[in-house]
This record gives C-alpha cells, structure tokens and sequence, in this order.
C-alpha cells in the first residue's frame, strides 16, 4: 500500500509518503480528509491510501504477476525491468515467482518506466495541493535512496523527484550489463520516480527523508496515527 497524507494546521502544514509491504493494511477513514483534536489544537488531515501500490505488490504487477496466483508449471514472468538475461525465483505473500529479464533491445530505464506509466494508469489521483507542501518521506522511499547515496544511511536528508529519475537512470543503465546486488533496483527506483510524478509532485518538490524523529522510529508514529484517526471515525457511527 502506498499512502498519501497532508496535515493542516493554523500555523503550519505539511504532507508525508510511505510505502507498506503488503495490500491488507486498512486505509484511511472515509473521504479521505478528517479533523481531530490534538494537544487542545484541532487538526485537518487528509490522507489516501493505494492499495495494491506499495513496493512488493507493485513489484509483482510491474512484473505482470496477479496478487495471490501461482505460475503454473514452467510458466516465468519476463520484465522489461530487469537485466536482459537475468533469472531468478522471487517470493512475495509466500507465493515464489519464477523471473527474468526479457532480451536486450530497448535501453533499460525507458522500456521500464513504460511499463511502470501502463502500470499505474488511472490508479493514481493527482492532488494539486501537494505543491505547495513541505513533505516528508518514509520506509523503502528512504531505503531505496540510502542504497544509492542520495542520503546518508543513518542520518537521512533532503533530495528531489528529479534526483530519484537520475539515480534510476544511472541505475538501469549499469543494470544493461549486469544485475548487480539488487537486482531489483532498477524497476524500484524508476517506480518511485514515476509514481511521484502520477501523484502531482513536480521534479523540483524537495522531499525530506527520515527513519527516526527525535529517536521515533516514524513507519510506527505513522501507523499509530492512522490508526488513531480510524478509530475517531468508526465512533461516529
């Protein structure tokens, strides 16, 4: 699942992005935005969740898998995403994927974030407010960009849509020879690049990337969050 939320308050606003492992997650309360009381301060947040978009469940639906079905008997999963000639066996919800790379043609980056685009037609929503917020970024948005030294690993920092598009490029272009350690890396990358675009996130928004707040793991403050806003929701019926 890939969230999406903004908080809104009299003297400040801010938005922030996470990625979930799984699609099972319950998403936000109905309507998307909701006000709630907070240190005797009312807030406004507004928050949508994707099912289905978070890194693992993406993986699979770029790779042109379907949530919960095996392969049959011999059958792979050919991407455009992975280095020509690439195999392996990848698990996702404790199904194993048979997959491999298709053959060198079209450059790597291109072919995949086509198939990334064809992907996330009409699945997104674009949020023309996400513009004008300072937004904060978690999870594997973070891991990805750490594993390439956009950021520091330990202490986070701050990039731009535009460099994830760079990292990708640079990424897919050494993958057209060689998988490396992350095989993966390519198709993830272009991914976040792509979905941020889909989202309305201009190649200038700055993002700030961070595991911990003041020694807060911040996935747990987020997720305590939603799940203090759902349970406001479900009293009101």
């Amino acid at each position: 699942m890939a969230v999406l939320c903004c908080f809104w308050h009299s003297w400040d606003s801010y938005g922030c992005l996470c990625f979930s492992l799984q699609t099972t997650l319950q998403t936000s309360p109905a309507g998307h935005l909701a006000a709630f009381q907070m240190f005797n301060n009312t807030y406004k947040l507004y928050s949508y969740s994707y099912l289905g978009l978070g890194l693992m469940s993406a993986r699979l639906a770029i790779l042109g898998g379907v949530e919960g079905k095996p392969l049959k008997e011999g059958e792979e999963l050919i991407s455009s995403c992975l280095s020509p000639g690439f195999k392996t066996e990848w698990e996702h919800a404790e199904i194993v994927y048979r997959v491999k790379g298709q053959k060198a043609g079209e450059p790597l980056y291109e072919s995949c974030s086509n198939k990334v685009a064809k992907m996330l037609y009409k699945k997104v929503y674009k949020a023309e407010e996400v513009k004008d917020l300072d937004f904060y970024a978690f999870s594997y948005y973070y891991d990805c960009a750490a594993e390439v030294s956009l950021i520091d690993k330990e202490k986070g920092g701050s990039l731009t849509v535009s460099d994830f598009e760079t990292a990708a490029k640079y990424v897919c272009k050494t993958m057209e020879v060689s998988p490396g350690d992350n095989p993966f890396l390519c198709m993830d990358l272009t991914y976040i690049s792509v979905l941020l675009q889909e989202l309305g996130f201009p190649k200038s928004q700055v993002f700030k990337l961070a595991r911990k707040i003041d020694d807060v793991e911040t996935s747990w403050a987020l997720g305590a969050t939603f799940h203090y806003i759902d349970s406001l929701n479900r009293l009101q019926y």
